[in-house]
């Protein structure tokens, strides 16, 4: 039952990714974690084979530490999104202000 729901997370994940624009290394990743995801809820004992070889002791904490390295990648791109939007944002106002000066 919950391999099945984890499944149709994976697959609804996979559907929300394809249905943005993404860069090359982003879709990349994207694809990777899709595969990875989907092979590890069809065989749990692939996650096992993949720790033992990165020498980790279980496939689930390997798991877990795939997660936190994915998520601070996420929270890096998010903040470097909002640093370029805020870059964007201030210099629309400056125009916009330099464009009132010059009317009056």
């Amino acid at each position: 039952m919950i391999g099945s729901i984890l499944l149709f997370a994976i697959i609804v994940f996979g559907m929300y990714v394809a249905s943005h624009r993404l860069g090359g290394l982003q879709l990349l990743g994207a694809l990777a974690l899709l595969a990875g995801g989907i092979t590890f809820v069809v065989w749990p004992s692939a996650a096992q084979w993949v720790a033992e070889r990165f020498g980790v002791g279980r496939g689930a904490d390997l798991i877990v530490y795939f997660a936190i390295v994915g998520g601070l990648f996420a929270a890096a791109n998010f903040y470097f999104r909002f640093k370029r939007q805020e870059q964007q944002l201030i210099a629309i106002v400056r125009e916009l202000a330099l464009r009132n000066a010059r009317l009056r």
